[in-house]
């Protein structure tokens, strides 16, 4: 008798520990970063224990998951590349349904920081100042000092001057018509595209498309970044 009053006080206990357990349901759609559509056969990951793995075929996702801490990590490939990349931090502190849809960016640094073609940071040491109020001879060399740094300056400037002059001289050249479509897909895409999401707009082959590119590139319309085993085209501002 005393077994089966342990074993009915033991089962009471752990219907009380699993109903005790909050669990809360995650799910949403994932969405591509500039058409906003959602995006198939995206690979998704959670750390949680043990971890899940889902493969989102029609763009939708569903996870249920305890209270804990989770991160939540979503993969898109083409050709064994990596192309989109999101990840995301939840905290399931109480039971539930949630909807958290996830918008997948470029494969890219987004930190990463583009400099203009030329930017000049001159610092002058302070020991070349020194001597100044000094003996004769030590002023002289301070003044030549000076004097060096107002000339570099000087030309510095107007080398600056000539490649912007030069620049604006391309700028105003009449593109092609092919440089033109370029150009014109990159502002509808909000500046920057990757070259593998250029190439899927155009009609051209991928050898006409690196030479299309270059040229704008020489022309100073463009800059790429090499990322991955891919391009980052970005449409300068004019």
């Amino acid at each position: 008798m005393v077994n089966v009053s342990n074993l009915f006080v033991s089962f009471i206990f752990l219907l009380y520990v699993v109903g005790s357990v909050s669990a809360a349901t995650i799910h949403g759609t994932i969405y591509e970063w500039h058409t906003l559509e959602p995006l198939k056969n995206v690979i998704l990951n959670v750390n949680s224990t043990p971890p899940q793995r889902l493969v989102a075929k029609e763009g939708t996702y569903e996870f249920e998951l305890d209270e804990s801490q989770y991160r939540i990590e979503a993969r898109y490939y083409e050709n064994n590349e990596l192309v989109y990349y999101s990840e995301e931090n939840v905290s399931i502190e109480t039971d539930g349904d949630f909807i958290l849809d996830i918008i997948m960016f470029p494969n890219i640094d987004l930190n990463e920081t583009f400099f203009e073609d030329l930017d000049v940071n001159l610092s002058i040491d302070k020991s070349l100042l020194e001597g100044i109020e000094g003996d004769r001879d030590g002023g002289l060399i301070s003044w030549g000092a000076i004097i060096v740094i107002i000339i570099s300056l000087v030309l510095l400037y107007f080398l600056k001057f000539s490649r912007k002059a030069g620049k604006k001289e391309k700028k105003t050249e009449v593109l092609p018509e092919d440089l033109r479509e370029i150009v014109n897909i990159l502002r509808r895409y909000g500046d920057r595209m990757t070259q593998l999401e250029l190439r899927k707009e155009l009609h051209y082959s991928e050898a006409k498309v690196s030479l299309m590119l270059a040229d704008l590139e020489n022309r100073g319309l463009i800059e790429k970044f090499k990322r991955g085993r891919g391009n980052i085209i970005i449409l300068k501002k004019t």
